[in-house]
């Protein structure tokens, strides 16, 4: 197994600290996990609140005595932060993991978070958020848009959700064929009833985790306040992050891209190369990296729900790790209440 690593950003607050050496794939004797190592860098530096924050992630296994990684980055995804804030996903190109690293994020963050947290599937296919989770609630998105005058208080909000064992709850997708239609309908998921979704959302919800499909990705951008973007660990990978970098400053999401987290999902030893140039192409055009190991648990078509608990040490921290690097971030912003805004 490689090292996973969450990396600086030139440019972006500080200089990563050398990457450690990659861990050899075989186990040792006995199946335990290998040895912990850990990488250290700077995630980065607000410049409107001058904040650093100090990112470490374990790999592997390892004894009691080298849990001082995971915990301080457990602390880091407990940060306390006032209001609603608002994590949107995508993938920079089909199959890069988008669904699973948003399911896995939200489970992770809804374990370390007091307040609520919620997933929101606004995908379409065979592979949706919907079809990863006990699906217990007949509703979805379509039904919530249909009747968002109708939301009165946490209650009813909680008849259009499905409660996962985390304690993440998520508003499921539509599994019909015509879906994908109703998505790329802009009368009912027009600017103006995303808009007042979100306002509904942030009523009930500390935080509230996206995962569009490509009809309503460019329609959600204005409501992030951060933005991940998730890459496959493949050959591939460079021209799909410089190409979704490029989309992201043509719809005028510059910001929001600098301050992005890139998600390299899958990394095995074997795909180290695309995976390394995947990562120059981002260097200094986004705030941290942070590398997510293959998991078979979490392969496509793979049945059944998934749960961080379902996966191995090394993919349960570089997940709590994302969680971590992503919290730290809201934290040091402030969006304007619903009643400032009024004002």
């Amino acid at each position: 197994m490689p090292p996973l690593s969450i990396r600086a950003v030139p440019g972006a607050g500080g200089t990563a600290s050398p990457a450690a050496p990659s861990v050899p794939g075989a186990r040792p004797p006995g199946g335990e996990e290998p040895r912990v190592r850990r990488v250290e860098s700077v995630v980065g530096r607000e410049q409107s609140g001058g904040w650093r924050r100090l990112a470490q992630v374990v790999v592997g296994g390892g004894g009691p005595s080298r849990q001082d990684g995971l915990e301080a980055d457990e602390a880091r995804a407990r940060t306390p932060f006032t209001g609603s804030r608002r994590v949107v996903v995508l993938g920079c190109t089909g199959g890069a993991g988008q669904t699973t690293t948003a399911l896995m994020l939200g489970h992770t963050l809804a374990r370390y978070r007091d307040g609520r947290v919620l997933a929101v599937d606004a995908g379409v296919g065979d592979h949706t958020m919907t079809g990863r989770i006990a699906a217990e609630s007949p509703e979805s998105l379509t039904s919530l848009m249909a009747c968002l005058d109708g939301i009165s208080g946490y209650l009813s909000m909680r008849s259009y959700t499905t409660r996962c064992d985390s304690g993440l709850e998520v508003i499921g997708s539509d599994a019909d064929a015509a879906a994908a239609r109703r998505l790329a309908d802009r009368g009912l998921f027009s600017e103006r009833r995303l808009a007042a979704a979100m306002r509904v959302l942030d009523r009930h919800y500390n935080l509230i985790v996206v995962d569009p499909a490509a009809a309503v990705a460019a329609r959600m951008l204005p409501h992030a306040d951060q933005l991940i973007l998730v890459a496959p660990a493949s050959e591939d990978a460079p021209d799909a992050v410089a190409m979704t970098f490029d989309w992201l400053d043509g719809h005028g999401s510059v910001e929001l891209r600098r301050r992005a987290i890139m998600v390299v999902n899958g990394v095995s030893r074997r795909s180290m190369a695309g995976v390394e140039q995947a990562e120059a192409v981002a260097r200094g055009r986004c705030r941290a990296i942070v590398r997510v190991p293959w998991e078979d648990e979490l392969a496509p078509g793979r049945p059944g729900p998934a749960q961080p608990g379902h996966l191995r040490p090394g993919g349960r921290r570089a997940y709590v790790a994302l969680a971590g690097v992503v919290v730290s971030g809201l934290a040091a912003i402030r969006r304007p209440s619903e009643e400032e805004v009024a004002q």
